[in-house]
């Protein structure tokens, strides 16, 4: 190549980018730094920087909305004697209308048990992760659900919470006929006292069994622990305020045979003369409540916390808003039925106008509170726990975008996406910059009457979160944030109509392992979860499935050979490389700017004479026209298969420096 116009006398330029870290939407793109590109949708950037196309979405389960109503109002009957078709009104409440929440169920002493369970109006379905089989969970009878759920599993169950109303759990068993029952309500019993002589005592490294009158398993459970009142044993020397761990608990033949680690020495058979005084802890001042019907909770230190919104009322099933919204209360130690109302629940900017969005277990034993307005630290639990204000400048709008990354919390605020280390929420700001500001044009796409219900999950060195962007009122896009890169790394999008997310889940084992994304008609599809560059997805709920190909582009920084100067742009040159699954092909253009001008450069196949075979790589130059303009930058898009972008080259030479007239 010519290294002079032999017009003009002028030496070409050449400016280059050979890899790439990530994508910057800021800053105009005369001014990014090398290796950033200006746009990257639906792309993955590998540890050597190339830029490559994303596998496509498969589908794993078909939706479980049928589309069909259960009755439509106002209806009318015939009458007796009535003329007409015969055509009576039937209530079906068989009907599967939509799905209403989601959350991942595994089973560790099972092998293959990785499900997603589903939660619609009618009943609960969980679908196998590794052959997309589903198992239909009942629901108590007369219980329906019409509204968003909150789901999760703990204490080896799942529960459903539903706003101000009686909260479901399910053992995890799929024997039989499985389905969730109704959480404890109503008018709490205090735990009783228990006055035991403790004879025939069987004791082999501080494990004691003994027996109990009655059927004492609901107050002394297994996992529970017991508290000693009372303790006139000089044998035992059991002291007394103190709790110990209950081991098994098993009613047979009228009475409860309860076993616990005690500080006692080895024994078989040994009587003890006098009696202890057992049982659970009792409260004290406004004394033990249910579960208060939660719109959500996480599993916290062997506990669940909750916001407190609501009271239990002395009738089963019924609770009353107690008009506060910035207020959380944690479960006994592996107990989700018992809460202290005294000890175990805290407010936080009272009287303000803030409210909870979101709990954060993050570590030992910190929680993280993230209000709207302003997040909270809470540390310890029982008596001895304290709470703290970190910030009142910075809050959570989203709470399912909560999630830790090693020593790290990202979440969505008013100002973006913010990502800091413990430490440094400490310093957060209102005007400290967030992980964001790089995408600031993509951020301003989303569309904040619906934000909140925006979901995010860490997976694969990656933050994802699914948001609605442009008008859309659900989740179609998922945008990507590479934790290696320390760059935004793709806006995701599916080109099928009706495509959205409601929940984004990483569930599975060996191969099957990734991110699924539940929609709000139940069907469930993982990402990048096909070799291809093929979308293979439901959105309707006849169960019709859209094969659409993956909406790819890339587009550089523009060049501009670092001189503010009209260049002569002369000739390209590209390094692609074909996946080892697919042939590659893609158009080709570049945008020049000032004169402004959109060039078609061609596509792969012309300038490659056929498209590129798969696990192929290739070196291909094509030509400009010596287009006069400021800068240059370029865009791949419309792309078969799965290329990988790996590097540019662009030649031109500065004009408009002679006295002459430029030709």
């Amino acid at each position: 190549m010519p290294r002079y116009s032999q017009q003009l006398n002028d030496t070409f330029l050449e400016s280059m980018d050979v890899g790439f870290n990530g994508f910057n939407d800021y800053l105009r793109p005369d001014q990014l730094e090398r290796g950033t590109l200006a746009v990257s949708k639906n792309g993955r950037l590998g540890r050597n920087g190339e830029w490559q196309v994303r596998q496509g979405v498969e589908v794993i389960s078909e939706p479980l909305a049928t589309g069909i109503s259960a009755l439509t109002l106002p209806f009318n009957l015939p009458t007796a004697g009535q003329v007409g078709d015969g055509t009576t009104a039937i209530l079906n409440d068989s009907i599967v209308n939509g799905v209403y929440g989601s959350c991942e169920y595994s089973n560790p002493n099972q092998g293959s048990s990785e499900y997603i369970v589903l939660a619609t109006n009618n009943k609960a379905v969980a679908v196998k992760i590794s052959d997309g089989s589903s198992t239909d969970i009942a629901y108590p009878t007369f219980v329906n659900i019409n509204a968003q759920t909150d789901m999760i599993q703990a204490f080896n169950k799942i529960f459903i919470f539903r706003d101000g109303n009686v909260a479901l759990e399910w053992n995890g068993d799929l024997s039989g006929t499985p389905a969730f029952t109704k959480v404890e309500s109503g008018t709490y019993s205090q735990p009783e006292m228990y006055y035991i002589q403790m004879t025939d005592v069987t004791s082999t490294d501080g494990l004691v069994s003994f027996v109990i009158a009655g059927d004492v398993t609901s107050q002394l459970p297994e996992s529970a622990f017991l508290r000693v009142y009372e303790a006139d044993d000089a044998l035992f020397q059991i002291a007394v305020d103190e709790e110990y761990l209950i081991t098994s608990s098993v009613f047979a033949a009228g009475s409860t045979t309860v076993k616990a680690y005690l500080p006692v020495p080895d024994s078989s058979g040994t009587s003890a003369t006098n009696y202890i005084t057992i049982g659970r802890q009792i409260s004290v001042g406004g004394g033990f409540t249910h579960m208060p019907a939660p719109k959500f909770a996480i599993y916290h230190q062997r506990r669940l916390v909750m916001p407190f919104a609501h009271s239990v009322d002395a009738a089963a099933d019924t609770y009353t808003s107690r008009g506060i919204l910035d207020e959380v209360i944690a479960s006994d130690v592996l107990d989700s039925d018992t809460y202290d109302q005294i000890y175990a629940n805290f407010r936080f900017n009272a009287g303000t106008a803030d409210y909870v969005v979101g709990l954060h277990s993050f570590s030992e034993d910190k929680l993280l509170v993230f209000n709207r307005n302003s997040i909270h630290l809470v540390q310890g639990a029982g008596a001895t726990a304290s709470s703290q204000l970190i910030t009142n400048e910075v809050g959570c709008v989203a709470r399912k975008t909560i999630t830790q990354v090693g020593n790290n919390v990202i979440f969505l605020s008013d100002n973006g996406v913010y990502g800091a280390n413990f430490q440094d929420l400490y310093n957060l700001r209102g005007n400290d910059t967030p992980l964001s500001s790089t995408i600031t044009a993509t951020i301003a796409r989303i569309n904040k009457d619906y934000w909140q219900n925006s979901v995010a999950i860490y997976y694969d060195n990656r933050y994802f979160i699914a948001v609605p962007i442009d008008n859309s009122d659900k989740n179609n896009a998922i945008i990507i944030f590479n934790l290696i890169n320390k760059q935004w790394e793709s806006v995701d999008t599916v080109n099928a109509t009706g495509w959205n997310i409601s929940n984004l889940i990483v569930a599975g084992e060996g191969s099957s392992r990734g991110i699924y994304a539940v929609n709000d008609i139940g069907g469930v599809h993982k990402i990048d979860g096909r070799v291809d560059s093929l979308d293979r997805v439901i959105t309707r709920e006849d169960g019709v499935e859209q094969i659409v190909q993956v909406p790819a582009e890339a587009t550089t920084r523009q060049f501009t050979m670092g001189v503010i100067d009209k260049k002569k742009w002369n000739n390209f040159e590209l390094l692609i490389e074909s996946s080892e699954s697919n042939d590659s092909d893609f158009n080709i253009k570049g945008e020049i700017e000032n004169v402004d001008s959109v060039v078609d450069l061609g596509t792969l196949s012309l300038l490659n004479n056929g498209v590129l075979p798969a696990g192929e790589d290739v070196a291909v130059r094509g030509r400009i026209g010596n287009k006069r303009g400021y800068g240059i930058q370029f865009t791949l898009d419309n792309v078969q298969g799965r290329p990988r972008f790996k590097g540019i080259k662009v030649s031109g030479a500065e004009t408009f420096r002679s006295t002459i007239t430029a030709v």
